[in-house]
């Protein structure tokens, strides 16, 4: 009886994987320096030296230490996760463009995304060693969830 209950926990497991939730959005990073349109202003990332200075609508409101990024843009244009390359795993950087200046949050652990996930009031983050939330400014590592992400 046990194999047909962790059976059907696991046909409900892959149905809600692939079911719609239309309050989440995955993506893959994007290279481009820009410009990128954002709900505050036109955003670009200029390279300079070893280092990129990130602008919006040509005035700099960040400095990067990397030699290459990748970013992640919400579809509304309101926040972005930058990835700022220089060695080992990429330093990760939250901008929120609601403000003015945009807001800045450099987050604690450094690895390297492969996929975002935009909620309402959080971020999370799959990267190859596990999933994270990215709330108020708190980075969290998620152990188990009953929320679905795609």
């Amino acid at each position: 009886m046990t194999a047909l209950r962790h059976f059907f926990l696991l046909i409900v497991a892959v149905l809600l994987a692939f079911a719609d939730v239309p309050a989440a959005f995955a993506q893959e990073a994007d290279a481009s320096a820009g410009p990128i349109r954002t709900t505050g202003g036109s955003v670009m990332f200029v390279q300079q030296g070893a280092t990129f200075e990130a602008q919006i609508d040509g005035k700099p409101f960040d400095h990067l230490n990397a030699r290459r990024i990748a970013h992640f843009e919400e579809p509304s244009g309101a926040r972005m996760i930058v990835e700022a390359f220089d060695t080992g795993s990429p330093e990760l950087v939250l901008y929120d463009f609601t403000k003015r200046p945009p807001t800045v949050e450099h987050m604690t652990k450094r690895m390297k995304l492969t996929g975002v996930f935009w909620q309402r009031d959080e971020v999370v983050l799959k990267s190859a060693d596990g999933w994270y939330r990215f709330q108020r400014g708190m980075l969290t590592k998620l152990t188990s969830s009953k929320m679905t992400y795609h």
